[in-house]
């Protein structure tokens, strides 16, 4: 009687994965080849034999047959007639540069040319009048202070200081009312009257104030919207009201 050899879970686990029976493995290549690559021959060197479509690919394409090719130098070899030649007075006439008009003026040169005459010219009186910096009188304020636009001497004649403003003017200039109803701005701090601080509050105002009491073991969610809420229905006033303006509305463009 043969005897069980007990295997551990560990060598049982350590073993392989068995490979299914039709397992077909990877190519080692991403390429399809329809034939075994070459190889090293003997010499140590890869031999390949091309077929006629890769022959004729390798051969330089043929020339057109109506095509000249570049001259092989830039000097062209000039006859012995041509040297000879003489050329027709039309010709002559057509190789003479272009007359230039006769209100033509060449540019003027970067740098002005001074006259002999300019450089001896003296100046006129009116003319040394003309060029001389306008002359402005000292400013009227105090030279012992600092500058200051309410420190300027008063023009206003004396008459006019001591003269009294009639009626009419004195009405014009007084300032406008303000309007009976008017309401100036409240200041930022308020006051408190005195009947406010010693105040208090009923008892119908204390049992609005105090917050609702609840017990430990109430599940409140203050986030959660009650039935009732869900149920209600707008009236006929509310609908009316959350009507968007027949104007505005605009259709939904549907492509």
């Amino acid at each position: 009687m043969a005897t069980q050899v007990q295997v551990s879970r560990i060598d049982v686990l350590s073993r392989p994965k068995p490979i299914p029976p039709g397992h077909i493995e990877d190519r080692r290549s991403v390429y399809w080849i329809d034939r075994a690559p070459p190889t090293v021959g003997p010499d140590g060197t890869t031999k390949c034999r091309m077929n006629k479509h890769q022959l004729s690919l390798v051969k330089v394409k043929d020339l057109h047959p109506e095509y000249l090719g570049d001259r092989p130098t830039p000097i062209w070899a000039v006859s012995l007639g041509a040297l000879g030649a003489k050329p027709r007075p039309r010709l002559d006439v057509l190789c003479r540069p272009k007359a230039l008009p006769a209100d033509y003026q060449p540019k003027r040169s970067v740098y002005s040319t001074v006259p002999e005459s300019a450089k001896r010219f003296e100046a006129t009186g009116r003319l040394e009048q003309l060029a001389a910096p306008k002359m402005y009188g000292e400013l009227k304020i105090k030279n012992d202070t600092e500058w200051d636009w309410g420190e300027w001497r008063s023009e206003i004649p004396p008459a006019a200081m001591k003269a009294t403003a009639t009626p009419r003017v004195e009405t014009l200039a007084e300032a406008k009312r303000w309007h009976p109803e008017f309401l100036a701005n409240r200041t930022v701090q308020w006051a408190v009257s005195d009947n406010a601080k010693t105040s208090i509050a009923t008892i119908r105002l204390q049992q609005l104030s105090r917050p609702k009491s609840r017990g430990g073991n109430d599940d409140y969610d203050p986030y959660k919207v009650p039935r009732p809420a869900l149920l209600a229905q707008a009236s006929s006033r509310i609908s009316e009201l959350s009507t968007p303006i027949p104007r505005k509305v605009r259709q939904k463009k549907i492509v």
